[in-house]
């Protein structure tokens, strides 16, 4: 019960899927952050998928992320692998720009503050 009151407290960032050809954007999910974990969950519509979003290095202003897949063994957790990483920097206002795998030709967009 405390989770989930927890969850809601947390506060709701937005994802978005932006095409890289025409600059189109959809509704990707939302993003949440785990300051206990220093890292944001990401909630993924169509299909629902959870990933984290882990930063990793500050070079040059810039700070770069990786993000993981959690991989579970007999509906436990197992270990978590990378599937895509990240950047932003005064120059993207902040927003976190992602790339995942099999969704390279888009990006991933979380929109800081808004």
């Amino acid at each position: 019960m405390n989770t989930l009151k927890k969850q809601k407290a947390e506060k709701k960032e937005k994802l978005m899927w932006v095409d890289i050809q025409t600059g189109e954007t959809f509704h990707a999910g939302v993003a949440f952050y785990i300051e206990e974990f220093g890292e944001h969950r990401l909630v993924l519509d169509a299909p629902r998928t959870v990933l984290y979003l882990r930063p990793n290095e500050i070079r040059n202003g810039q700070i770069f992320y990786s993000i993981f897949a959690i991989i579970e063994s007999n509906g436990k957790f197992s270990h978590r692998v990378e599937v895509g990483n990240g950047y932003s920097s005064d120059e993207t206002d902040n927003h976190i720009y992602m790339k995942l795998g099999r969704h390279s030709n888009q990006r991933l967009v979380l929109a800081e503050g808004e």
